[in-house]
This record gives structure tokens, C-alpha cells and sequence, in this order.
């Protein structure tokens, strides 16, 4: 065999493939003596050059310049540097000593942009999610606090017709049904409420929501609503795509205090993969896009980066709760969509929310109407919930309305009622997360020893709580905390369709 060669390769043949730029610079004087292909075509042909030229434009060396340390401790020393632009650079500093005995620096510059825009939207989502967890182990809590509240004050306001109290009272409900908006506010931010998308036209969504929005915008700002004329439907629930519509549009009339315009467009686009490498968490494909756009005060870099946490507002003190924009991302995100925010200080901001987009609307159900039913005194109910409180105020308004009632703290309990129960049971409402057994095992316990009998569910949790515990999209549920009537209508419901059958 032939004895052991050392290749020979082209050197800079080599170095000119590199995606990084790559110079050699005396250490002297910081002229660069060699530049490969990649740093000519970002900088021009600069060798010979001080290499401070390329990046500062300075006439001496870079603040960030650690190329000193770099010769003196014989190691690779790095460097990342911010550029005006929202621009990002790894820098690295060797030393290299030719045959000759010559010392010189080997320098690398790649652009690190994209690598740090992804990195800051993972933080920003790792972070949005933590709060969003803890944001829900509140709210459950909360809810039947809350359920508590406003279902005896409702109940209340019932039998006391005109009684002196009566004011007191309503205010008392009033300020719990306030507290419980501002809960399902944080479980829509954290992504965990409980939502019902709808193939919907977008535009026509907009057009029937015109004139409430002019009247919370005001005369001072000019509004200017471009529809095109074709575009598409998307998949979201009807009640939170309004949300992020008023949402956006409050926070322009708030970026406007002294008046301005207005724009709010619709449009389809499709998105595609270099869109998606630019802005970490849009998916490709056809979208409809709807863009708020305000001529006001506008934001700088720091700002932005905070507008979608909860309770982060520029606004003073009892102007705002800073859970707008939170809501917004939280319904974007859990309509599978995309938000995006591009403002200058003194220029005004641009929201721009990306629905996939579906086919042509379908046809809705006509609506059902609800009727008491005159039954009920024939019907029985047993209400399975480990709160006492929550347990006898759901118990005593099925009463009111003249239904048998059982209770029970717990499934266990409740399959032994039901085994011991003579008659029928004609509707078990249950909380879904309970001490002894699992929801799922006791409902899959009702069926064995009931089939006919309805389960209506019922949590303070919501989102992925419930489906972990097998609640889907398709089975009757509440969320706590909701309203007597809200409870007596879906009791009927359930019961006549059971009756219908």
C-alpha cells in the first residue's frame, strides 16, 4: 500500500463555503487580512480594512471587542452582539500562529437573528404557560366560591320582590358575576376554557358588530372598516372571536386619546414556510387574516415584549386589568391561530390575527326552545358534588322547581343511593373532579346500573382538567360558576329530550 499522505486541500475553498462569516485579522493593528466569500458579500471587500469598519462603522475598536482576551488566554472567547434592528451576532475570537511564527486572530460572525427570536418566544410561551397553570388551579377554586355567591343572591333576589335589601342585593350579584367574568377571562388566557368553535363568516361577524364597536370607539376616532369581499370562514367560538375583536379595538380607542383613525381590514392569506421560520408558533397554510390598526402612541421593542402577559398595562392605576391582550393570545392560541404586532413609538400599532380557514359555512341548527316542564314533580334528580355548599344551593334550585332531588358528597355515595333508589333517576348531575372515584369510573357505574339515565356534568376546571377526565366537546356540561336559570334551562333541555325519545 502506498505510505500515509497528508491531504491537501484548498484552505480557502474551504473557509469560502462557510455559511459564518470568517476573517483573519492582525492582531496589531485589526486590519483584516483575509475575508471569505460569505463576509464580502455581507460587508463588501474589505480586506485590509480595520475590521471594527464592518459591524460599528466606528474609527476604533468595538466596545464588545474581546479580541485581547483572546490572545492573552489562548482560548476561544465569545461574544454576542445586539445591533440596531432587533439584530443579533455571535461573535468568536481566536488565536492562530502560522509557520512563520506570525500570530493572528481568527475571527466568526454568524447571524444569530432567528435562532434569538425563536428562543424568546419559547420563553415567552414557557412563561405564559406557567401563569396560565396557576391561573387555573385559581380559578377552580374561585368558582365555586363565586358559584356560591351569585347562586344565592339569585335566588334571594327571587322571593323578595320589592324588599328594602333588594338593591343591596343585586349589587352584591352583580360584583360576583363581575368576579367571575374576570375568572373565565384568565382561563382564556391560560387556554383552558372551555370553548365551542363554529364554522363562521368572518366579515358578516364583523359587519353585525359595528355598531357596538362605533360606540365604544367614540366620535373622536375616524373608523375606517375594509371587508374583502371573499373572504373565507373560519373555525372559532362565535362569543371569544368577538372578545378578541372589542379587545383590539379597545386598546386602539386607548392608544388614541385624542382622537385618530382607525382601520380594521379582513383578508385571506396563505402562510407559508418562510412566514412560519420568521414568526415561531404560525403554521402554514390558508388563513384569514383580520388586522387592527391604530395611529397612536405606539410601543417600543421592551413594551412589546410584555403585551400579552396577564396584568401587564401601560394604562394608570384603575384604567385597566391588563388582561385584554393576554385574553387575545389565549383565544388566538387555542383557535389553533397566529397573532402578530408590529409598532413604532409615535407611530401607531398594527394587530394582525390569523385564522385557519375552512370551507363555506354551514348550515345552523334553527334554535331550540325551552319549556318548563310541567313533570317535574314526577322527575328525580341526584346532584353529585363534594362542596357542601355548592352541593345543597344546585339541590335547593331543582327544588324550587319542584323536582325529587337525592345528593351525594361522592360517587361512591351516590351509586349507593341510586342502587337503594326504588324508582327511576331520571338526570345525575355531577362534578367532574371528586374525592373516592373518578368521575369517569362513576358515570361508566350509572350506565351499568341505569342506561337510561342523563349525566349532565358540572366543573369549576376546564380545558384539558376535563378532557383528562373524559368530559368532551359532546357531552352535557356546565361551568361553574353559571346562573340558576342557566342550570334550570339545561335540566329541561336534558329532560325533554329524554322524554322525546
Amino acid at each position: 500500500m502506498p505510505g500515509n499522505k497528508t491531504p491537501c486541500y484548498d484552505a480557502h475553498a474551504l473557509l469560502n463555503s462557510q455559511p459564518v462569516i470568517v476573517s483573519v485579522i492582525d492582531p496589531r493593528t485589526y486590519r483584516i487580512q483575509f475575508q471569505n466569500d460569505t463576509g464580502s458579500k455581507k460587508f463588501g471587500e474589505i480586506s485590509g480594512h480595520p475590521c471594527y469598519d464592518k459591524i460599528a462603522g466606528s474609527p476604533a475598536p468595538c466596545s464588545f471587542c474581546r479580541m485581547p482576551e483572546a490572545l492573552n488566554s489562548n482560548r476561544v472567547v465569545s461574544q454576542e452582539v445586539a445591533l440596531p434592528g432587533d439584530k443579533h451576532l455571535l461573535v468568536h475570537w481566536s488565536k492562530a500562529e502560522t509557520t512563520d511564527g506570525r500570530t493572528h486572530v481568527i475571527e466568526t460572525i454568524a447571524d444569530i437573528t432567528e435562532h434569538k427570536r425563536t428562543e424568546q418566544a419559547l420563553r415567552q410561551s414557557q412563561k405564559l404557560e406557567a401563569v396560565g397553570r396557576l391561573a387555573s388551579g385559581i380559578a377552580h377554586d374561585f368558582n365555586n366560591l363565586m358559584m356560591v355567591v351569585i347562586g344565592h343572591a339569585h335566588r334571594l333576589l327571587q322571593q323578595l320582590g320589592a324588599h328594602p335589601a333588594r338593591q343591596e342585593l343585586e349589587r352584591i350579584s352583580q360584583a360576583g358575576t363581575r368576579a367571575a367574568a374576570l375568572t373565565k377571562k384568565l382561563l382564556t388566557f391560560s387556554r383552558r376554557q372551555v370553548f365551542e368553535p363554529k364554522e363562521m363568516p368572518i366579515n358578516q361577524a364583523i359587519r353585525e358588530m359595528e355598531d357596538i364597536l362605533r360606540q365604544l370607539i367614540g366620535e373622536q376616532i375616524q373608523t375606517v372598516v375594509v371587508l374583502h369581499p371573499h373572504t373565507g370562514h373560519a373555525l372559532v367560538d362565535r362569543v371569544q372571536f368577538e372578545q378578541v375583536v372589542m379587545n383590539l379595538v379597545l386598546n386602539a380607542r386607548d392608544a388614541m386619546p385624542d382622537g385618530g383613525l382607525l382601520n380594521i381590514e379582513t383578508d385571506n392569506v396563505d402562510l407559508d414556510e418562510a412566514f412560519v421560520r420568521l414568526h415561531p408558533g404560525a403554521k402554514a397554510g390558508p388563513h384569514v387574516k383580520i388586522a387592527v390598526q391604530d395611529a397612536g402612541c405606539g410601543m417600543d421593542a421592551q413594551t412589546m415584549s410584555h403585551i400579552f402577559e396577564p396584568f401587564f398595562t401601560t394604562k394608570g392605576p384603575d384604567k385597566g386589568t391588563g388582561l385584554g391582550l393576554a385574553t387575545v393570545y389565549g383565544i388566538v392560541k387555542q383557535s389553533q391561530g397566529y397573532i402578530d404586532v408590529a409598532s413604532e413609538p409615535g407611530r401607531g400599532s398594527r394587530f394582525t390575527v390569523y385564522f385557519p380557514r375552512v370551507g363555506p359555512a354551514m348550515a345552523e341548527a334553527p334554535p331550540v326552545r325551552k319549556e318548563i316542564s310541567p313533570t317535574a314533580a314526577q322527575e328525580m334528580i341526584l346532584v353529585v358534588e363534594d362542596e357542601e355548599s355548592i352541593r345543597k344551593l344546585v339541590s335547593a334550585i331543582l327544588q324550587d322547581q319542584g323536582y325529587h332531588v337525592l345528593s351525594a358528597a361522592d360517587g361512591t355515595e351516590a351509586l349507593q343511593r341510586l342502587q337503594m333508589l326504588k324508582g327511576k333517576c331520571d338526570l345525575v348531575i355531577t362534578d367532574v373532579i371528586m374525592p373516592r372515584m373518578k368521575s369517569a369510573a362513576f358515570v361508566e357505574g350509572v350506565r351499568a346500573m341505569r342506561p337510561e339515565t342523563r349525566v349532565l356534568y358540572m366543573s369549576g376546571y376546564a380545558g384539558e382538567t376535563l378532557q383528562a377526565n373524559g368530559v368532551g366537546e359532546d357531552v352535557p356540561f356546565l361551568q361553574k360558576p353559571f346562573l340558576p336559570n342557566t342550570l334550570i334551562e339545561k335540566v329541561h333541555e336534558l329532560l325533554q329530550a329524554t322524554s322525546s325519545r
